[in-house]
């Protein structure tokens, strides 16, 4: 079977179909699959992978890029027998009016609302902006990732809330499908799983964007290295928001204890999980974060809002801390420190929870068996 990916993040892009695009592309590849890859770049690379990338730049005038996007997804689809959409959903919606190829969506989170965060023109929560109405622009843009979404013959999300998200959308339940995350597992964290040492190693990967909240977090660990805390706090990823961060950074007087790595490949991103006994989340919203899988597989005392998909991994505070969101939209930095300071005093709770959340991670998140419904799906 000839396979069509489309994505609009991919290596050296950090992010979830970042890192979920080039296992699947492996997967189908390895199983006697002919995969094609067509994303978008910002920089362009000679690729050395057993399936073919076809690269897009992202810096050229939106219309022209968009138009193109199109073409290429005409070129490179004709011949195959499956378009799997995993990003670029309007430009693939409008190429398969002429292709008429069968479609399988992932759908990791709701552009529409991260599109309003950006620009700011909305500053609410992911499933309050579900049932409010807004102007025009947010409007429309809802209206087509529902159109697109409910146009594909199967729709897979990483988690069961945002299944009961996309079928408000529109989409029907029966072409729904939940498939988990999964990871590497390491499996000899299991024995080796020890109390988190203190000065702590804090970690935070992913996007610097609005709804990430990392001003929080580093608001915070001012008021913890005010009380006499002393710590490392590593943030990989870039975005958006990362200038503003860097003078919030240097406002508070971190410079010493917060790092900016930037985008970092993935051998490079294991060792910060070694380096790290912590790792922070504070979004407003998250599909299934991938990152706090991998950091559960590294050994990490997780402390995590229990926002989207996230508390089918913390299940209410089993498998890590939870910190509250204030009108179900952002923490608040005061109970990060609380939450901080009970992990300082209380090692072995944290153990057991560490504990917990790897046999869970074992149990319901194991990349290698959740790769599997990948390969079941392209027969549907």
């Amino acid at each position: 079977m000839k396979i069509l990916i489309i994505v609009g993040i991919y290596p050296p892009d950090i992010g979830g179909p970042a890192s979920f695009v080039p296992k699947i592309a492996n997967l189908y590849s390895d199983n006697s699959h002919e995969v094609t890859v067509v994303c978008l770049t910002d920089v362009q690379s000679e690729d050395v992978e057993k399936y073919k990338v076809v690269r897009i730049s992202r810096h050229q005038n939106l219309l022209i890029r968009w138009l193109k996007t199109i073409f290429i997804i005409l070129k490179n689809g004709r011949d195959a027998n499956l378009l799997f959409v995993n990003g670029l959903p309007m430009e693939s919606y409008i190429a398969n009016l002429f292709l008429r190829k069968k479609v399988i969506r992932k759908i990791v989170g709701d552009w529409a609302w991260e599109r309003g965060m950006n620009k700011k023109l909305i500053n609410e929560s992911f499933d309050d902006f579900q049932n409010k109405k807004h102007g025009l622009h947010l409007e429309v843009a809802k209206f087509s990732r529902g159109w697109t979404a409910k146009k594909a013959k199967l729709v897979i999300t990483p988690s069961q809330h945002l299944s009961t998200i996309v079928h408000k959308w529109g989409v029907k339940k029966k072409n729904l499908k939940v498939i988990y995350n999964g990871t590497e597992i390491y499996k000899s964290t299991s024995s080796e799983i020890v109390p988190s040492q203190e000065p702590f190693t804090f970690l935070t990967v992913g996007r610097i964007a609005p709804w990430k909240n990392i001003p929080t977090i580093v608001n915070a660990l001012k008021i913890y290295k005010n009380e006499g805390g002393r710590f490392k706090y590593y943030i990989v990823g870039s975005g958006p928001d990362k200038d503003y961060l860097k003078e919030l950074v240097a406002d508070c007087g971190l410079q010493n204890e917060i790092e900016f790595t930037g985008q970092l490949k993935k051998p490079e991103l294991l060792n910060y999980y070694k380096k790290a006994s912590v790792y922070i989340q504070a979004s407003s919203y998250e599909g299934l974060p991938h990152v706090i899988l991998e950091a559960i597989s590294h050994n990490l005392s997780i402390i995590s809002t229990p926002i989207g998909g996230t508390n089918e991994i913390l299940l209410g505070g089993k498998n890590g801390w939870v910190w509250d969101l204030k009108n179900n939209f952002k923490p608040e930095q005061d109970q990060l420190i609380k939450i901080i300071n009970t992990i300082s005093n209380n090692p072995r709770d944290d153990q057991i929870k560490k504990h917990n959340a790897f046999n869970y991670l074992n149990q319901n998140f194991d990349e290698e068996k959740n790769f599997k419904e990948y390969l079941e799906i392209v027969n549907i």
